[in-house]
């Protein structure tokens, strides 16, 4: 077949493409306004100097929330937007709801945790 968009989705169509996992990161959430940890200037990792961290990964190792646990809550905060009527789901999330919904979504994996793929009906 094509390999191109146009011919993946004419052959979901034509119900030649069954058992579709998908796998998505912060990429499809960051024009939702979701920021992801690495870009600069926005990322969660260069905006983290007020809690003087020696790595910026820290704030995440069970260490540091042992001993501070508040900086976790505040970015998990951030992070978390099922329920917030201001942040909407992507095209990227409403595709895969839209391969749930046609039967032929497998399994959606995903590392975010901003809940978009709930917020679009997944």
């Amino acid at each position: 077949g094509n390999v191109t968009l146009e011919g993946f989705a004419d052959a979901i169509k034509q119900g030649r493409v069954k058992n579709i996992i998908t796998l998505s990161g912060a990429g499809i959430s960051t024009s939702c306004g979701i920021p992801d940890f690495r870009s600069p200037d926005t990322g969660l990792y260069h905006n983290l100097q007020q809690y003087n961290l020696s790595n910026a990964r820290d704030i995440f190792t069970l260490s540091y929330f042992k001993q501070n646990p508040r900086p976790f809550f505040d970015i998990s905060k951030q992070l978390i937007c099922s329920g917030k009527k201001d942040i909407k789901p992507s095209p990227c999330h409403y595709f895969i709801k839209l391969l749930h919904d046609k039967n032929v979504l497998l399994r959606h994996y995903t590392q975010n945790i901003d809940g978009l793929e709930v917020t679009a009906g997944l």
